[in-house]
């Protein structure tokens, strides 16, 4: 039988709030990194491949908007490329 008169602290509700957000990021990346086992199997030949695609499917490409935004217009973007 439960307890009616028992209240819910802010502190509680916040964690249960962060607990659930991150089960929800956690399903979220589950599917995406599924969905993209599924397309590896079928498109690649070696297991690298197969792991690269699938260690990469959460990234999103960037944008033009990406590129020219204040904030990272003067970022390094390949350092590598750069150095030789």
């Amino acid at each position: 039988m439960s307890n009616h008169n028992t209240r819910i602290s802010i502190n509680e509700l916040n964690n249960l709030q962060s607990t659930c957000l991150n089960k929800i990021h956690q399903d979220q990346l589950y599917d995406i990194r599924n969905s993209a086992k599924i397309r590896a199997c079928t498109t690649t030949k070696t297991y690298d491949e197969f792991k690269n695609i699938v260690d990469a499917a959460h990234l999103k490409p960037l944008d033009k908007d990406d590129k020219s935004s204040a904030k990272t217009k003067n970022r390094l973007w390949n350092s590598v490329a750069s150095s030789t």
